[in-house]
């Protein structure tokens, strides 16, 4: 497609058969890196990697380790993320050196991290820091497009560690969580806090099960799953948004969910149906079927007490995507209370 264009980057957001440039990002190079690491390399491969390389030099952070704009928050994360994305690959190709470099550009996001605010802040290019208005984590536009910085500031799906260390370690950013789920409204309307109707927030869920909380990812997977969509004409409460909104849906309902496209694990959530079977594409996987099983599964029921993956039980609260690959059986056993030792 970048070489139809005519150029020798990749553009973003085709609508009516042309390329808007709509939105923001690199998303092209998550969908290139995510698509090798699981196994999909059936493309001239050195020349989609130099493509990747041309689009972070012309939409990226390079002058001046952020993206000065009124926009910076959601610039500047979308672009760090994008390139840990090429690091990703260049790691997968051999290609150390360049690793280390877009390793290093990936973590760019401190520099927009105001640690007297104790979140990301905008900033200007002559380096000083817009204006800090009240209740600035959630004023929407403030930052970020179409979100608020307490909604599009968890977006270093790359670096948890560096993120929660930056927040102030993990009891404050759990209790920050905490926070940001209660006050979000049962309808899952537009709000300020989990805006589910916007897709900034949609891997925020998974992040409990970094934080060896995975009953929270439960709670709250089974929790959006039913209030956020509905069997009507207005089923769901966004913006299909190129399918994402749906997308969302058919993974979390089914048990797993990327929470960093680029690599290569899955979190395990609390899925809504009792049974699902994955057909796996033989030119990419080495087995036929991958099928996930939800015993004593219910409304109520929505908490694992126990795994078991292919006969033997399981203690993880994510797969890697080889386990998927491969073919075989998960089964998650349903209790109506959380298990708080499983998954950790």
């Amino acid at each position: 497609l970048a070489e139809q264009s005519g150029k020798d980057y990749y553009e973003r957001w085709e609508i009516v058969n042309a390329y808007s440039g709509c939105m923001l990002g690199n998303p092209a190079l998550s969908v290139l890196t995510d698509a090798y690491v699981k196994g999909i390399r059936t493309f001239d491969v050195e020349k989609a990697y130099e493509y990747a390389k041309n689009t972070s030099r012309l939409f990226g952070n390079d002058a001046l380790g952020y993206t000065p704009s009124e926009l910076s928050i959601s610039h500047t994360l979308e672009y760090a993320y994008t390139d840990w994305c090429i690091s990703q690959l260049a790691t997968a190709m051999g290609k150390d050196e360049d690793a280390k470099v877009y390793a290093q550009k990936s973590q760019v996001y401190r520099n927009i991290f105001d640690k007297e605010k104790g979140w990301f802040r905008p900033r200007k290019a002559d380096g000083s820091w817009q204006d800090w208005p009240e209740n600035a984590r959630t004023t929407e536009w403030y930052g970020c497009v179409e979100s608020n910085p307490y909604q599009q500031g968890w977006f270093v799906p790359h670096d948890m560690e560096g993120m929660v260390e930056l927040m102030g370690g993990r009891k404050a950013v759990l209790a920050d969580l905490y926070n940001f789920f209660d006050k979000t409204p049962d309808d899952l309307l537009w709000n300020d806090y989990y805006n589910h109707a916007n897709e900034p927030v949609h891997f925020v869920p998974f992040l409990f099960n970094k934080l060896n909380e995975p009953w929270n990812t439960q709670k709250w997977s089974r929790y959006i799953c039913k209030n956020a969509y509905r069997n009507e004409v207005e089923g769901i409460v966004g913006n299909e948004d190129a399918g994402q909104m749906s997308a969302w849906y058919v993974l979390t309902a089914s048990g797993i969910h990327p929470s960093c496209p680029g690599d290569t694990r899955l979190e395990i959530t609390s899925p809504v149906f009792d049974r699902v079977d994955f057909k796996l594409d033989r030119d990419y996987a080495r087995g036929e079927k991958f099928t996930i099983i939800a015993h004593d599964n219910s409304p109520a029921n929505i908490y694992i007490q126990k795994a078991v993956l292919n006969g033997e039980e399981y203690s993880e609260c994510y797969l890697d995507f080889s386990d998927i690959a491969q073919g075989g059986v998960l089964e998650l056993y349903m209790g109506s209370t959380p298990n708080k030792k499983w998954g950790k």
